[in-house]
């Protein structure tokens, strides 16, 4: 049986889904996606994720954007140009959302803190 990284003296648990040390259930207090976390490899998988989040957000604005210019050229500056290019941005959004998912990153209720 393996030993935990960090604690030689302690039998692992698991190992980490991401960086695949082994490691006791102090030393893996996270889940990513229902799958055990060192707390290292937790907190960089939850900075992608919020990356991810910040770049998506930016990607709908852009695609809001352009689609209100390619309506004022094309409709000429009617009324309805802000109401579509909102509709057009609203499915962007959801669109990203559905095929892009950042990972859940969840602090597992029964894991100890290493002492």
């Amino acid at each position: 049986m393996a030993s935990c990284t960090a604690h030689p003296e302690t039998p692992a648990a698991a190992s980490c889904s991401v960086c695949k040390k082994a490691g006791c259930d102090p030393c893996l207090p996270y889940d990513v996606d229902g799958a055990v976390a060192c707390e290292a490899c937790a907190a960089l998988v939850d900075d992608r994720g919020r990356a991810l989040g910040s770049a998506m957000l930016a990607f709908v604005a852009v695609g809001y954007l352009a689609t209100l210019a390619i309506g004022y050229l094309v409709f000429r500056a009617r009324p309805f140009v802000g109401g579509l290019a909102a509709v057009v941005a609203i499915a962007l959004g959801r669109l990203l959302q559905v095929y892009v998912r950042a990972p859940t990153v969840t602090r597992r209720p029964d894991a100890r803190r290493p002492g």
